[in-house]
């Protein structure tokens, strides 16, 4: 089996989105979406480009929706976002 690896130029970050999995709280109930949620996306950092300084692999980002360029790899969503269009982190 060959082991494929995605790897970002320049300033790129790839990010992993959230699912909506991620909307159901422990105990079960689905948090209803609104329109400040769906200004902004969330995700896992997967790789980063060799240009990106303060963004590194494994830290939680928020960035626009609409930012970024999706891809479907292996059956799995990741977007190649922009540093830039990153607009802060989750700790």
């Amino acid at each position: 089996m060959k082991i494929l690896k995605m790897i970002p130029r320049g300033n790129q970050v790839l990010v992993r989105p959230d699912d909506e999995e991620s909307r159901v709280s422990e105990s079960g109930l689905v948090k209803p979406s609104n329109i400040e949620q769906e200004q902004k996306a969330i995700g896992t950092v997967i790789a980063v480009g060799a240009e990106v300084k303060d963004i590194k692999k494994g830290d939680r980002v928020i960035y626009g929706v609409y930012a970024g360029d999706p891809i479907n790899f292996e059956e799995v969503d990741y977007k190649f976002v922009e540093d830039k269009f990153i607009l802060g982190f989750i700790k």
